[in-house]
């Protein structure tokens, strides 16, 4: 194969200003792909190349280290035609919504060719599309908590290399912070934060999955040994289990709500479960039956409708709810 074709995969190989990548590693990609060829060509193919494009090498430390520069453009071949753009500027502005600003970093260039592909574009639809399709949410939004973008992008590298985490990591309320060996399962964005779920130490059992919120690790170092992963574990599994939504039993339950007409009318399009049923209960309200995991979730979502809402079903959640409302209205009263 050819000098271009080789040199055009180096330039895709290397990461972006902060990280950065040795000859070494460059010379194991290369031959993953069929490429046999010397570091010392690869060092003169990263000197030739840098005389032409923003990359740099950080030469403060042994093995030197090759990269993007920060504010370099990022460069499609072919270009990014409309479409794409278009699409680029749409994940742009949902992922703002859901990620903290670290998350974003090294797409930002891609962002910035779409915008200005966009801006570029003679039709006027093309142009106008991005201020006529917006995203919102129904919940009440919080700001994102502030995430290090060098343990962010420690714990992607570890998460897509299948390897250990050794991370200091500071629990909710509390003042000291704890070393942990961790195993990267995967990563969930819930609202404005986002979990790591994994496992501690040599543990691998299902039952030792844990979460730990990104924006409460203090450090975090990739280690070369691999990660354990549970035998049969897989996220959506995990997801569906109910790990999410805070579980207040262990089996499913079958709920029982009366609602007001006017209230209810969602429920006709997104149903809450595969098994819901609506039927008539008199002028006002209806009556919901519907098979639920009995989880925290669903009593805020219930609460969340007020004196619109009444559970009939099961009867300990309706003596919680009782409960809770006759506490409510001590405070109020």
């Amino acid at each position: 194969m050819g000098n271009t074709y080789r040199q055009c995969l180096i330039l895709q190989m290397l990461p972006r200003e902060p990280l950065c990548t040795d000859t070494a590693s460059l010379e194991r990609r290369l031959r993953e792909k069929g490429i046999e060829v010397h570091r010392r060509t690869i060092q003169r193919d990263l000197e030739e190349l840098s005389r032409v494009f923003p990359i740099a090498c950080n030469d403060n430390e042994k093995p030197y280290g090759w990269f993007w520069s920060i504010n370099a453009e990022a460069i499609h071949l072919p270009q990014m035609n409309p479409i794409t753009a278009f699409s680029f500027r749409m994940i742009e502005a949902f992922l703002h919504s859901v990620m903290p600003p670290a998350a974003l970093k090294t797409l930002e260039p891609h962002f910035s060719e779409a915008s200005n592909i966009l801006d570029a574009v003679r039709a006027e639809s093309f142009r106008s599309w991005p201020d006529k399709v917006k995203i919102l949410s129904r919940t009440q939004p919080l700001k994102p908590p502030h995430i290090d973008a060098a343990i962010l992008n420690t714990v992607y590298e570890g998460l897509m290399d299948g390897k250990r985490i050794q991370a200091s990591y500071r629990k909710r309320g509390e003042e000291a912070s704890t070393d942990y060996t961790i195993n990267p399962l995967g990563i969930v964005l819930l609202d404005s934060v986002i979990y790591l779920v994994c496992t501690m130490r040599d543990y691998q059992r299902m039952e030792d999955v844990r979460q730990l919120a990104l924006h409460r690790f203090l450090s975090a170092t990739l280690l070369e040994k691999p990660g354990l992963v549970p035998e049969g574990f897989s996220m959506q599994g995990y997801i569906d289990s109910g790990a999410f939504t805070y579980l207040q039993g262990n089996q499913p339950m079958a709920l029982e709500f009366l609602m007001e007409k006017s209230v209810a009318t969602h429920l006709f399009e997104t149903p809450l479960s595969e098994d819901q049923r609506i039927t008539p209960h008199d002028e006002l309200r209806v009556k919901v039956e519907a098979t639920v995991l009995d989880t925290a979730q669903i009593r805020w979502w219930l609460l969340g409708f007020g004196e619109f809402v009444q559970v009939m079903k099961p009867e300990k959640l309706r003596e919680a709810f009782g409960s809770r409302v006759k506490k409510m209205h001590s405070m109020y009263a």
